[in-house]
């Protein structure tokens, strides 16, 4: 019943006729190229490299943004973004790995002068923590830009530690810089003891012994007094007012009086300036010193249009009858407004100049009459402001459409 069965079924298929294309792709699994298959292929092909052109195309466009000359970029299937910032970011996140035992000082003085300029201060430390274990010194210009990082870090740990290792290393270096006595009091000024910071500058200044070391005592001074005006209480402001006095009284050092008095004077706060009349009015000394140095002050408030405080300064001048300093300020205010061509404040200079007795040079005269005249004369070029001077532009002046 089987057999029967199944030779009924193969009667069956052969009677059933295939077409001869479905017979290949029985036999083969796949169908063999034709004419469209050929085209098929031809296009895709074709998109293909066309692709790759853009990608090439982007990838050489993206590169010449970032480096300034690519070098030639050589087609590749699989292109890759070069990322700099990517790259830079890596190499300035690692910490640095470097031995200074075999380095020479000046090696160390520029990986020390590096990393303190980057403010990296890992980098600092790591070179820190081999100093101390090498027991190596860098050079005392190095060791006071050290001072100064750790100070405003706050890191009072490796700031001791290094005044240990000057003391072991070099006990001749720590004799010639007052046992760095300013950075001490720098330190309690960091921390806010103001008191004590003042009286350890008092301290250090008198026990400096090298004008070196002075200079380095009032550059740490004025930093001082540019933190404490305009900034500080006025109770800070007296006792760093009261130190500048001490110093100029029994030290005979008047720098630190008058960067006060400067510093007090361009200020924007009342009070401020107030402190700094108080101190011209007080000390002779100071006025002769602001008088040495009167035309400087004067060109700097001016090339900041700040003619009020030069009329300021000539009214304390004249308070105390020292009219050479008020010829300069009256011969620095005309040469500002002839450089505005203002003939109006021009003329008000000169009547004052004849009021108070203080005749000017002749040549000033000439430009009076030269700008009622209307004329150009290729005079001294006066000052100019600063903006206006950085982008070289000259003095617009005021024009007038009469009626008539």
């Amino acid at each position: 019943m089987a057999f029967l069965a199944v030779s009924v079924h193969q009667r069956a298929l052969r009677r059933i006729t295939f077409p001869n294309i479905w017979w290949l792709k029985l036999l083969t699994g796949h169908p063999k190229s034709t004419n469209v298959d050929a085209i098929d292929s031809f296009i895709s092909e074709l998109m293909e490299n066309k692709a790759l052109k853009w990608k090439i195309l982007k990838r050489n466009t993206t590169i010449s943004q970032n480096v300034l000359q690519p070098e030639p970029i050589t087609p590749v299937t699989k292109t890759t973004t070069l990322n700099l910032t990517q790259i830079f970011d890596d190499l300035t996140s690692n910490p640095l790995v470097v031995n200074i035992e075999p380095l020479e000082q000046i090696h160390i003085d520029n990986l020390l002068e590096t990393a303190i300029q980057e403010k990296n201060n890992c980098d600092v430390q790591l070179l820190f923590d081999q100093l101390l274990e090498f027991n190596r010194l860098p050079s005392l210009n190095v060791i006071d830009q050290i001072f100064r990082h750790l100070i405003d870090y706050n890191d009072r740990t490796r700031f001791e530690q290094l005044l240990e290792l000057c003391h072991k290393v070099d006990s001749k270096l720590m004799a010639d810089s007052s046992d760095f006595l300013h950075y001490k009091a720098l330190f309690q000024w960091k921390l806010g003891n103001t008191q004590n910071s003042l009286q350890s500058f008092q301290h250090a200044l008198r026990k400096a012994n090298s004008p070196e070391i002075k200079d380095m005592i009032h550059r740490l001074l004025r930093r001082i007094v540019d933190e404490t005006i305009g900034h500080k209480s006025e109770a800070v402001l007296l006792a760093v007012i009261e130190t500048s006095e001490y110093f100029m009284k029994n030290l005979n050092d008047s720098i630190m009086l008058c960067y006060v008095w400067e510093k007090s004077f361009r200020s924007q706060w009342f009070s401020d300036q107030e402190a700094s009349k108080t101190l011209f009015n007080k000390h002779d000394a100071l006025r002769q010193v602001v008088a040495r140095r009167i035309n400087k002050i004067c060109v700097s408030f001016l090339q900041e249009n700040r003619t009020e405080q030069v009329y300021q300064l000539m009214e304390l001048f004249l308070k105390h009858d020292m009219m050479p300093p008020c010829k300069l300020i009256l011969m620095r205010l005309f040469d500002y407004q002839f450089w505005r061509q203002d003939l109006r404040a021009c003329s008000e200079i000169m009547q004052n100049s004849i009021d108070l007795n203080v005749p000017l040079p002749e040549i000033y005269n000439h430009r009076l009459l030269d700008l009622l005249l209307g004329r150009k004369t290729p005079q001294l070029r006066p000052v100019l402001p600063a903006s206006l001077r950085k982008q070289n532009v000259k003095p617009t002046t005021k024009t007038y459409q009469l009626k008539f």
